[in-house]
């Protein structure tokens, strides 16, 4: 009798273990409405940047900007048609809410980064501000695995709305003012089955060799002087896709070059 109950308490076990698993596997993903949104310090194809937190959440310093927005994100890439249908129609509703506090930012997570994603541009006549993210650092913090991925972020820095795909048959301009209306007001939306998912493609995996592919060195060094020019070490980690640990690295590794020039001399 013991025995039996010992193995029914062993399998009650195992069945729990299975069905935890299987919730874990079901969790939402982390650009889910409701979490805060990643920050990031993205370059644009005229080589300057575009950081989230100018815009939405707790401002940064310098203001550049000092009035909050609410940001919409559309992650894309050349290769993904259904992406060359959302953006006309982003576009038009950026015409549309020109005088409102709103800014739309498409992210591309094209490797060849500007010299594809340029011409491609100028090709397709897109006008809204083109961001790079060839490493998809920034893509994978937002849990990005297919495009087009579309994220709204309200004035708090909190997503409001995110989806993948894109349905011709659902009007795209209405779910975008749903979601726009709700930002603004601090609230997450949903929408019906009907209205959810759509056309979609896998983003481009790259091979090992490019997917260890290192920071430039520029944004390196560039991330070390910020540092030492007194800007927290988590945030400018946070913008660039890095680890506080790494950061100190390129510091020691900075210093270790300088003295070798300084011995040189």
């Amino acid at each position: 009798m013991t025995c039996k109950i010992l193995c029914r308490e062993r399998f009650a076990l195992v069945v729990l273990s299975l069905c935890m698993f299987v919730f874990a596997e079901k969790a939402p993903p982390p650009l889910a409405p409701g979490n805060t949104a990643p920050s990031f310090s993205l370059p644009t194809l005229s080589g300057t940047r575009q950081t989230l937190s100018v815009w939405c959440g707790k401002l940064s310093k310098p203001y550049v900007n000092k009035e909050k927005h609410v940001v919409i994100l559309s992650f894309w890439a050349t290769y993904c048609k259904p992406c060359q249908k959302e953006i006309p129609e982003l576009m038009k509703f950026a015409k549309k809410h020109k005088n409102d506090k709103l800014k739309i930012f498409c992210i591309s997570l094209d490797k060849e980064g500007a010299s594809i994603v340029a011409p491609f541009v100028k090709k397709q006549k897109y006008s809204l501000p083109m961001l790079l993210d060839p490493y998809k650092r920034t893509a994978l913090r937002y849990g990005v695995k297919s495009l087009p991925a579309l994220v709204v972020i309200g004035h708090d820095g909190i997503i409001r709305y995110s989806s993948v795909g894109y349905k011709e048959d659902v009007p795209f301009q209405k779910i975008l003012e749903r979601a726009f209306e709700a930002a603004k007001n601090n609230k997450n939306m949903t929408v019906s089955p009907d209205e959810a998912g759509g056309e979609s493609v896998d983003v481009k995996q790259d091979t090992d060799e490019e997917a260890s592919s290192e920071i430039p060195p520029r944004d390196k060094w560039r991330a070390v002087a910020r540092v030492e020019c007194g800007e927290p070490i988590s945030d400018v980690a946070d913008e660039l896709g890095a680890k506080p640990d790494e950061i100190k690295k390129w510091y020691n590794d900075l210093k270790a070059k300088a003295i070798e020039l300084w011995k040189n001399d």
